[in-house]
């Protein structure tokens, strides 16, 4: 999952700068598949040949950058896609709805707007990398990651809403999840769920038709039962998350109000600690609910016909190099992940979130690494 840190650190002295020696050292590692952002937002709607500026931010939890930087993304997408071509890796195009100084992320433009641009972004997108030859390498398309967090329909599906949230309350059940979209399950309203299933179902008509070369779909982290109840049989892959998070883990951790960025200046001496009461109190239930969920996507991908896989997934999503923060645990915890991939024969999975050049483990984790992608592979 090199999400939008491809772009963000290829630069002079960024973790990114040299595209053959990362993927030199993808390959090292056992992996033979990337998702990125492939910013849609930007490519759909820049002049030719135009130069953006992704701006400075160091303490960013994925992607930071020391400075501004100008950046050619059409060229260094293409750039990237050639040099895995060559290696024979393959890469899942996705979207965070990410944008830069000169055009601001589609969450901030109008959402009237943003709805209108989506064909045309992707089109123009998923066009540059046909007319390059690079079609044969894309695994598939993820037209909305995480769906509906950081979609342009996110405020319309907001407003359908008929729930009532208290502004402070320390009721878990009253208290929005992290992209404040959804109090509990089964809370759909009727206009929320129409909206849900016309906007996926019209974006997967209008793709497959126009490029039945590639496989499309969205990927969620939230609202299964509810977005697997819509019924819609179009997906051509079926990608969910599959974290440790839950009420069993988050409430007794303190997940959720972390912090969670580099500043080195953040104490998480408690929240390791938490986590590791946690796993000693509760352990075989959370490997129990990692069970439910790898059960439940199987089955929802047996019902719609398509291969299941995850790109992010195993332990909480946020996870840094700091001092107050172990790894013997996650890694642990995420090789578990890997070995259940295997039984329940997903057709992708991910180690974890953090497998970049920035974090230590990329290079202190080598052995690791092949092991548990070895083990997949030839499982």
């Amino acid at each position: 999952m090199w999400c939008f840190s491809w772009l963000h650190c290829h630069h002079p002295g960024g973790s990114f700068e040299d595209f053959d020696k990362c993927t030199d050292e993808l390959l090292e590692r056992g992996f033979n598949c990337i998702r990125i952002e492939c910013f849609p937002w930007i490519i759909g709607r820049q002049k030719d040949g135009e130069e953006i500026t992704i701006a400075a931010n160091p303490h960013a939890n994925w992607g930071q950058s020391p400075a501004d930087f100008k950046h050619r993304v059409d060229r260094e997408l293409i750039e990237l896609l050639t040099i895995c071509k060559q290696k024979g890796i393959f890469v899942i195009l996705a979207t965070w709805g990410f944008g830069c100084v000169e055009y601001p992320p589609a969450l901030e433009s109008d959402n009237r707007e943003a709805l209108d641009l989506r064909h045309h972004v992707w089109d123009k997108t998923l066009d540059l990398v046909k007319d390059a030859n690079l079609s044969d390498i894309i695994a598939y398309v993820d037209l909305d990651q995480e769906f509906p967090h950081f979609s342009p329909i996110k405020e319309s599906f907001k407003e359908a809403s008929n729930w009532v949230v208290k502004e402070s309350s320390n009721d878990p059940t009253t208290a929005m999840v992290e992209a404040g979209l959804k109090v509990d399950r089964d809370q759909f309203s009727e206009k929320q769920k129409s909206i849900l299933k016309g906007y996926m179902a019209e974006g997967l008509e209008h793709f497959q038709y126009r490029y039945p070369e590639l496989r499309f779909t969205y990927s969620f982290t939230n609202f299964v039962e509810d977005i697997r109840a819509l019924g819609n049989l179009g997906y051509d892959v079926l990608e969910l998350h599959f974290w440790i998070h839950g009420k069993k883990f988050d409430n007794r951790t303190g997940f959720p109000a972390l912090p969670k960025d580099r500043d080195p200046q953040r104490a998480y001496a408690d929240y390791q600690d938490r986590v590791h009461k946690t796993l000693k109190s509760v352990g075989p239930m959370l490997r129990m609910e990692r069970e439910s969920k790898l059960k439940f996507g199987v089955s929802w991908a047996e019902e719609i016909s398509v291969p299941l896989v995850t790109t992010e997934a195993w332990g909480p999503w946020w996870h840094m190099d700091h001092p107050d923060l172990q790894w013997d645990w996650l890694r642990d915890w995420c090789e578990e992940g890997m070995m259940r991939a295997s039984a329940y024969k997903l057709w992708g999975t991910t180690p974890w979130n953090y497998a970049h050049p920035y974090w230590e483990n990329w290079h202190r984790d080598l052995e690791w690494y092949q092991r548990v992608n070895q083990r997949f592979l030839t499982s």
